[in-house]
């Protein structure tokens, strides 16, 4: 399987919620109540609105309509341009999260969201209608894609998220976007029956999602200036699927011009084949690969139009195209979800990001960044977390004694370390340095690379988050938007928010200067240790350490992870106590990049 499907096992906050106790880490806040401010007053090209003043006195405005609904005929095709609207309208709670299963209940509850998503969310510094900002005086603006596999999650604060843009907004001068995509069997999807159909190359490419964040740049070039932000330097930022996505926009040829530098937190790029979408087939553990020709058999079979899988596979190929797809769209989101499987975390293992030739041209992930004249080049800031595996291994069995779900003790802490080592590097192997290494090649004073290493946590007594998690996935998101909720502090000893609330604010001040001007630097207030670009005249390797002062602080170091060499190491490691410890640590080990049912076999693994 490819990196990207690690991406599928989702965002922390998703996880963290099938435990009771870690959930309280991102239980938000008592939302503060949303009166319509005149201060908010505003005119876009759809029409005029009102927004509120929000946390940390930001100016607010949620639930914004940057496409119009993709239901009926517009299901499956790209986004259409937002309808205007006649007086004024308030812009008071968030649009409805985008259709995905609940994240905690395996799949089997009722879906959450709707098809009628394609919302955004804006935060700015408190100004009035009548001081907004002009000209080279405007803000730069970032736009954030959030995480959940392509699965879940929204751009919103009360809904499996959060980003609560208000602090980076008022504390860093900024304007920051967040927004719903289309997600999963409604987000990328490539049957032939629609391609066969379409009018237009957009239509036809099943990277629905990825064209719903190329209109919300669209929307954000026409309508920033309203809010006194700058179209002309927008920085596009996104952990795990939303860094997969960044990649994706910097891939692709259509979002040429709208946006000018770009930060990866987690993300990887490797888009599936345009036949792995489409066409009936097999995984490498020989199970049915969900394609859409596959969820395309599955429904019939399920309303009762083919009586097995191989009649419904043939039943395809007889009924035309325009009957087929009219078909597809007629069907519920319902039915459609029920012929998926959303039971880890309401993630869906299926081909997303579809190397599809026209939104996205390139056909993998090797060397696509290598010539600046085939992606759109800007300045790029790249990084994971030190202990990316450890989020996934920390609810695995195999690995950990959990009780009701919740983990209690980690069976083997020697071999635990030595696979989440494994796994995290070979995450920042492929998904960071090897990224860094081609573009810094054609750009070698635009390419910046962190690690976040913070691990500050709680030793409860029957588990320590410090060995279970460590500096884990998605772990560095409260530190991004300096949003941590009351009840998180249960997890960090006292004697340390402090220094967790420091890191924050430098994390906060890189990224924001790095917005401003195209460099981290020394923070937007020069304050922090330089980061330096990754490539020097040694090469490729310079690598910020964001870590608190009470282990080793803000510092560079120079290190470049090379995935044959991981592979290499793992092959001599004598460390293992079984073959069947073995052949364990290579299924999740190397799940992220793939391994074949040969490689297995010559291992001497089923």
């Amino acid at each position: 399987m490819r990196i990207f499907g690690v991406c599928l096992l989702a965002l922390l906050s998703l996880v963290l919620a099938t435990a009771a106790g870690l959930y309280l880490y991102l239980s938000p806040d008592e939302p503060p109540p949303k009166i319509a401010a005149p201060s908010t007053v505003r005119t876009i090209t759809t029409g005029e609105i009102i927004g509120f003043q929000g946390k940390n006195d930001a100016h607010t405005w949620w639930g914004l309509p940057y496409a119009q609904a993709p239901v009926g005929e517009l299901r499956w095709r790209a986004p259409r341009p937002p309808v205007s609207w006649e007086g004024r309208r308030e812009m008071l709670s968030y649009g409805e999260q985008c259709v995905q299963f609940p994240t905690v209940s395996g799949g089997e509850a009722s879906l959450l969201g709707a098809e009628d998503c394609l919302f955004l969310n804006v935060w700015a510094p408190t100004i009035g209608p009548e001081r907004i900002r002009e000209g080279t005086d405007r803000l730069p603006v970032m736009f954030w894609i959030h995480g959940g596999g392509n699965s879940v999650g929204s751009g919103g604060t009360d809904a499996n998220g959060i980003y609560d843009g208000s602090m980076l907004a008022t504390d860093h001068n900024v304007i920051v976007v967040t927004l719903n995509y289309r997600m999963g069997p409604l987000g990328w999807f490539a049957h032939p029956a629609l391609a066969a159909t379409s009018s237009s190359p957009e239509d036809a490419s099943g990277n629905f999602g990825t064209l719903d964040l190329i209109a919300a740049l669209q929307w954000v070039q026409a309508n920033a200036a309203s809010f006194g932000g700058d179209p002309d330097n927008v920085t596009i930022f996104g952990e795990s699927a939303g860094g997969t996505n960044v990649l994706s926009l910097m891939a692709s040829p259509l979002a040429a011009g709208l946006f000018h530098k770009a930060i990866v937190q987690s993300g990887s790029f490797r888009p599936s084949p345009l036949s792995e979408a489409q066409d009936i087939g097999t995984t490498a553990s020989g199970t049915a690969r969900v394609s859409a020709r596959e969820i395309g058999a599955r429904l019939l079979v399920q309303s009762g139009q083919a009586d097995n899988r191989t009649e419904a596979i043939a039943k395809q190929e007889e009924i035309s195209s325009s009957v087929m797809s009219s078909w597809l769209r007629s069907v519920s989101v319902e039915e459609l979800y029920s012929v998926v499987d959303g039971s880890f975390a309401g993630m869906i293992t299926m081909p997303k990001v579809l190397a599809d030739g026209y939104v996205i041209p390139v056909p993998a992930d090797s060397g696509a960044f290598t010539d600046p004249a085939s992606y759109n080049a800007v300045p790029l800031m790249i990084g994971s977390t030190r202990d990316e595996a450890k989020l996934f291994f920390a609810f695995d069995p195999r690995y950990v004694e959990l009780t009701n779900g919740i983990p209690v003790g980690i069976n083997d802490l020697e071999a635990y370390n030595r696979d989440t080592r494994y796994g995290s590097d070979v995450w920042r192997s492929l998904g960071v340095d090897s990224i860094a290494e081609q573009v810094s090649l054609s750009s070698p004073e635009g390419v910046y690379v962190y690690r976040f290493d913070a691990d500050d946590w709680r030793d409860f007594g029957f588990i320590d988050l410090k060995e279970l998690i460590g500096a884990g996935h998605a772990l560095e998101l409260p530190f991004v938007f300096g949003y941590f909720p009351k009840p998180s502090r249960v997890l960090f000893p006292d004697s340390t928010f402090e220094e967790v609330e420091l890191l924050s604010n430098a994390i906060m001040s890189y990224w924001s200067n790095f917005a401003h001007t195209g460099k981290p630097g020394t923070g937007q207030h020069d304050e922090e240790p330089l980061w330096r670009p990754w490539r020097d005249d040694r090469g490729g390797g310079n690598l910020l350490l964001l870590d608190t002062e009470i282990d080793q602080g803000i510092r560079m170091e120079r290190q470049l992870l090379e995935f044959n060499a991981i592979k290499e190491a793992w092959l001599t490691d004598d460390s293992f106590a079984s073959l069947e410890d073995r052949c364990r640590s290579h299924a999740v080990v190397f799940f992220i990049s793939g391994s074949s049912a040969a490689e297995r076999q010559a291992l001497g693994c089923q």
